[in-house]
């Protein structure tokens, strides 16, 4: 029995010499205390960043400088390459193009939208008088025409020459220099072509 407990004990026992040698830490932690004081201070330098040339994406090659400096700071994070930033730019200005031409066409269609519904405005609430109205506008366009010139350019913009307004003050304007001139209520009593004629051609689109 006491052998056996000899034995036991001795199975059991390790020293410095007979046991498993302890693995040493290996891992330089660089620190003041580790193995390499001297690196404790040393610091990798940062990667040099690439410097992109965006030129090549454009066929003109004119860059925005601002866009493109956002533009680098993006592709800087996740370390693009000249060839990737190049071929990324090409896709962001094709982008961008399509949504201006999309958004282009959107806004002329709800202009061309917007004008219809001003000279049907203008049908409804003039009824039975809408050509009488409109053609006696016309003269007074004439009337103004002489110290604007470019009257009718202005009221062919923002859908001016179908608002029920605008064809009302110009009527009133007829009026005004028809009593000036004792020219039959400001009709245009010398002219070759008839009011309703004139009317089209001043206000092509609300004779639809």
């Amino acid at each position: 029995m006491a052998e056996e407990l000899e034995q036991g004990t001795n199975d059991n026992t390790t020293s410095a010499e007979s046991g498993t040698p302890q693995e040493q830490n290996t891992n330089d932690s660089g620190t003041l205390l580790g193995s390499n004081p001297d690196g404790a201070n040393q610091e990798t330098a940062p990667a040099e960043q690439i410097k992109y040339d965006f030129a090549p994406a454009f066929e003109d090659g004119v860059v925005d400088e601002n866009i493109a400096n956002e533009f680098t700071k993006l592709l800087h994070g996740v370390n693009a390459t000249q060839e990737q930033a190049v071929e990324l730019a090409k896709f962001g200005s094709k982008y961008g193009t399509n949504l201006v031409t999309a958004y282009e066409e959107q806004r002329q269609q709800a202009e061309q939208k917007q004008y219809a519904d001003y000279a049907a405005h203008t049908k409804e609430v003039l009824g039975a008088k809408f050509d009488e109205t409109v053609a006696q506008a016309s003269v007074g366009v004439e009337a103004v025409e002489k110290e604007i010139p470019n009257i009718r350019e202005i009221l062919s913009q923002n859908g001016l020459g179908n608002r029920l307004e605008v064809i009302q003050l110009f009527a009133h304007i007829a009026n005004m220099a028809g009593e000036d001139n004792n020219s039959n209520n400001g009709k245009a009593g010398n002219t070759y072509i008839t009011e309703e004629e004139r009317a089209k051609m001043l206000y092509p689109s609300m004779s639809k």
